[in-house]
């Protein structure tokens, strides 16, 4: 097994808090924040005649800390180096190995993805492999969130150009501009407005008008980008033409495909104005008369608009093939402006609803419920503590991992959880009980097959390179490329086992010298991968970083990219390098992976294709019949029936057996026969991976 930089910093305790950009949050100011916020929350209880919950044992929060930060269950090593490692230490030495590591960062990808709705195909055929790259990267960065949400808010050009991944929120809502300021209302200021879409809010304040009012701020934007304009696409469509002489409705889907490649993207830095539905029925305003930007709440944002004139020339609309109304006014830069007044730390709701969502996700109950729909007589549960954390992310300068840090370090994090309804506004006296989620569970059975999961990881950008290279052949070609191009793709549609054959001659040929290439450089690249396992073994993430780039030019396969190449299963990886969402009926699913429909649809709820999936399909085919899973070596490695067990135990809960546990489950073997002992063995995994102690989060 490869050395894991978790348990070298376990075992030496050579690293203290995790390492912070130069301008970010000192050890200090985490202690400070930590303490202020254990103190609101006993007070809190004091006053409501309350206890805080015990805290909880190290089994229990070892398990704990390893889901709530990287995703999964630990190993059964990880947890013997933290029952080795210093008791004054290793639990706040553990989660600050943790945060920020490569297995965190793909544990806040599918919540973020969840959020922000990030799929593999966002809508017909666009690629949202871009998109999802734009978040991980992002999350690798630790880029602060109000950054974040500006890059995502006005993002423009083609989606598919490289480090342009951020139109992808925009296109998520293709042509429909008011989805698309509902969902943006809802996701980063709390403000549920989809009612006021078609007429006045029935249960809140909010008038049609004033959503329209808002949809102004990305009035004129356009789906498309100017590359359709060229000369080389121009000819294209001249082709096309030729070829439906001979091929018909297949050219013109053959040429549809191409141009949405090429030309997909987001266009227009907004107008400020926005026409009002046809069918408006209120005194306030005419029907499609034209409305002009404002914010709702908060400070008035400042705009240079021109009223546009009756009869006035609009700009140049690109053609698209949503039926949208022509643009009112001139380019104002709005969307821009909108941007600047969501993310202003004087923004009411900005710092409250991320901060209300973080808590929520590390201790499963917010401090305003519903926490996407504030209202003006909103109360926290904890006013105190809400006004607290607020303030703080703005202090952090929303340093989103930080601010994770310190809700980690909490006494609160660590104490016995409360099997509540979520919801509920009693005081916390624990994290509530929660189940894993989809991608918590299978990455969870993951750990049990694979050694050093989290190393297998792809960068970032491994599933959008094709999207990214298909648009720069496409956005440089010549005609004579294009029409190449397009009668490849016709001859997908007439004759697929002959399209097929030559897409496979052209993979060889590019296997071949890809190999040749890494074959020869293999040998300059050993003393860079020995200097990335120490960089790795001393948490060094800026030398780890330095090695992986130079390892990236030389062009050979980084670490676990060749052990995934030759694993002939490629399906076993973990969820987030996997097709998102996965397919309907992979286990994901089963467990309540979100569609990415709309914002954070996953689910928790048991059922029972869980069980039959745990039954008749993972557990059987990779855990109890695979000889080589990790589970399986950890097992047979041991000749006596008492440590089999004990190994089950470690591996799958993070704890010893009870000794009454441990007695049942000898008297399970009737003899000593090898028979038997698989038997018990078989059944011992089974039972754990099916218990509740498994699959719930304590």
């Amino acid at each position: 097994m490869r050395s894991n930089p978790c348990l070298f910093v376990l075992l030496t305790l050579s690293v203290a808090p995790a390492q912070q950009a130069a301008s970010g949050p000192s050890a200090a100011q985490i202690d400070s924040a930590v303490r202020a916020i254990d103190q609101i929350v006993e007070r809190d209880l004091a006053a409501k005649g309350k206890k805080p919950n015990p805290i909880v044992d190290d089994s229990t929060f070892v398990r704990r800390a390893y889901l709530a930060i990287v995703g999964r269950i630990p190993t059964a090593g990880e947890v013997e180096a933290f029952a080795r490692a210093d008791a004054s230490r290793r639990r706040l030495t553990t989660i600050d190995s943790l945060v920020g590591s490569p297995g965190h960062q793909s544990h806040q990808f599918h919540w973020w993805a969840d959020l922000l709705r990030a799929r593999t195909r966002l809508n017909r055929q666009v690629s949202g492999e871009p998109y999802m790259h734009w978040i991980k990267d992002a999350l690798a960065k630790n880029k602060p969130y109000d950054a974040m949400v500006k890059e995502l808010l006005v993002a423009e050009g083609p989606a598919l150009a490289r480090d342009n991944g951020a139109t992808g929120y925009h296109l998520r809502d293709l042509a429909m501009p008011e989805d698309d300021m509902a969902n943006t209302m809802r996701l980063f200021l709390g403000t549920r407005l989809e009612c006021a879409q078609c007429h006045n809010h029935p249960f809140d304040k909010w008038k049609q008008k004033e959503f329209y009012e808002l949809v102004a701020f990305n009035g004129g934007m356009q789906y498309r980008t100017d590359i359709e304009q060229s000369p080389a696409v121009q000819g294209l469509r001249d082709a096309a033409r030729d070829l439906m002489q001979e091929h018909g409705q297949r050219a013109q889907q053959a040429l549809r495909q191409i141009m949405q490649t090429a030309t997909v993207g987001i266009q227009g830095s907004g107008t400020g104005f926005v026409r009002l539905p046809d069918n408006y029925q209120y005194p306030d305003a005419k029907p499609n008369q034209p409305v002009q930007a404002s914010t709702p709440f908060g400070a008035d944002v400042a705009l240079n608009l021109q009223t546009p004139r009756v009869g006035a020339r609009q700009p140049r609309r690109l053609p698209q093939r949503a039926n949208n109304k022509a643009p009112v006014g001139q380019p104002a830069d709005t969307r821009a402006a909108f941007a600047q007044w969501v993310v202003s730390a004087d923004n009411p709701r900005f710092a409250t609803v991320i901060a209300n969502r973080l808590w929520k996700r590390t201790f499963g109950v917010a401090l305003i419920e519903p926490l996407d729909d504030l209202r003006d007589d909103s109360v926290a549960s904890s006013p105190e503590l809400m006004q607290y954390l607020e303030k703080l992310i703005v202090d952090l300068k929303f340093d989103l991992r930080a601010f994770e840090t310190v809700l980690l370090h909490t006494r609160l994090f660590q104490r016995e959880v409360v099997n509540g309804e979520a919801g509920d506004d009693s005081p916390f006296q624990g994290p509530l009980l929660r189940r894993m989620t989809a991608e918590q569970m299978w990455d969870s059975l993951l750990t049990l097959v694979i050694p050093d999961l989290d190393q297998t990881l792809r960068p970032a950008n491994a599933r959008a390179e094709e999207a990214y290279a298909r648009y720069e052949k496409l956005s440089s070609a010549s005609l004579e490329d294009l029409k190449r191009e397009l009668e490849a793709n016709i001859l997908r549609q007439t004759d697929p086992q002959k399209f097929r054959a030559m897409m496979r001659e052209r993979t060889a040929a590019g296997t071949q010298e890809r190999e040749a290439i890494s074959d020869a450089k293999l040998e300059q690249a050993r003393p860079l991968f020995r200097e990335l396992a120490a960089a790795r073994r001393r948490g060094d993430e800026a030398a780890e970083a330095k090695t992986l780039v130079l390892l990236q030019q030389l062009g050979v396969p980084l670490p676990g990219e060749r052990a995934r190449r030759n694993r002939g299963d490629q399906t076993l990886a973990r969820a987030s390098d996997l097709p998102s969402p996965a397919p309907v009926g992979h286990l994901l699913r089963e467990f309540g992976q979100s569609d990415r429909d709309t914002i954070e649809a996953g689910h928790t709820e048991a059922s029972v294709p869980q069980v039959l999936d745990l039954l008749n399909g993972f557990v059987d085919q990779r855990l109890l019949d695979n000889r080589g899973s990790v589970l399986r070596r950890a097992v047979d490695a041991e000749k006596d029936l008492g440590k089999k067990i004990t190994a089950a135990f470690v591996a799958l809960l993070a704890r010893q057996p009870t000794s009454a546990e441990l007695a049942a489950w000898r008297k399970d073997a009737t003899d000593v026969e090898s028979t038997a002992v698989e038997s018990t063995v078989r059944d011992l995994i089974w039972v754990l991976l099916n218990s509740h102690e498994f699959r719930f989060i304590r």
